[in-house]
């Protein structure tokens, strides 16, 4: 079970950092901090972090933070690359923190109570959101049930996001303690 007041902290703290997250942003936030990188985790992991790392310009985004909270309870974050690399920290530690995590088994049930508590804030007005895409991803929701999304086009555009979701403890070998907090 999920805590609402949690879900509601979270979704507001991305808010707020990234004032133009549309719905499938929230979605995909959502996502993954309940099913992790499983989706992601295929033979061409590795090419892919590689060379996404080599394209990135380290100067942009100088105020993004290492870690990123992901999932109410903090266990799943998001590490964002540019800062990451900026420390000279080491790539195939990352991607062993990316393959233990990619074991971990989430909840379509415990997706729905946070996409709940999203819904809820999207009726008090609390977030804004485009109406017919917020629609769309519930009718999805309902047909289709929970499935990975990318960025909003509006989020890539503006944000650049360049990161990979891992669970926290995975991160030990990786970072030192006052990186992980």
């Amino acid at each position: 079970m999920v805590d609402r007041k949690e879900i509601e902290a979270l979704l507001l703290a991305h808010h707020k950092r990234r004032p133009l997250m549309r719905a499938t942003d929230f979605y995909k936030l959502l996502y993954q901090g309940v099913f992790g990188v499983g989706h992601i985790m295929t033979g061409g992991a590795w090419d892919w972090l590689e060379k996404e790392a080599e394209g990135l310009d380290l100067e942009e985004q100088p105020e993004e933070p290492l870690l990123e909270e992901v999932s109410a309870n903090g266990e799943m974050v998001r590490v964002n690359l540019r800062p990451y690399l900026r420390r000279s920290l080491p790539l195939n530690g990352l991607l062993a923190a990316m393959e233990e995590t990619s074991h971990v088994e989430g909840s379509s049930e415990e997706f729905k109570e946070a996409w709940a508590v999203f819904k809820t804030l999207v009726a008090s007005g609390r977030l804004k959101v485009d109406v017919g895409e917020f629609e769309a991803l519930n009718d999805e929701l309902q047909r289709e049930g929970c499935r990975p999304h990318h960025h909003s086009e509006a989020y890539r555009d503006a944000y650049h996001p360049a990161y990979r979701v891992v669970t926290r403890k995975f991160l030990a070998g990786v970072l030192g303690p006052e990186e992980r907090d």
